[in-house]
């Protein structure tokens, strides 16, 4: 995963239980305007995955929203990054992640 966030551009995480509904929005991100490399996957299919928070610290996310994540799948999942680079763009994200399911930490709603 390649996303690098600067002050101009906000990330967005929603996590999903399943890698199919998790492909499903980026596709839906995709066809609103978000360009694969605005989007990132980190897979956790079996188990949770060792240091989550540092590898989220170390691309930008809160350290709150990657502690929610870890304690919600201790069982598996994927874990959807996505770089908005306008407001306008943050909202759209958090739609369509929602739509398709995903699971926002409860500070971003």
């Amino acid at each position: 995963m390649k996303l690098q966030s600067c002050d101009s551009e906000i990330l967005i995480t929603a996590g999903f239980y399943e890698p199919f509904t998790a492909a499903n929005a980026i596709q839906a991100l995709n066809q609103v305007g978000f360009e694969d490399g605005d989007i990132g996957m980190l897979g956790m299919l079996d188990g949770p995955v060792s240091n989550l928070t540092g590898i989220c610290e170390a691309i930008g996310v809160p350290l709150a929203h990657a502690l929610y994540y870890e304690t919600s799948f201790e069982d598996g999942g994927v874990l959807l990054i996505v770089r908005a680079r306008e407001l306008s763009m943050r909202r759209t994200a958090l739609a369509v992640l929602n739509e398709q399911g995903g699971i926002l930490p409860p500070t971003i709603h």
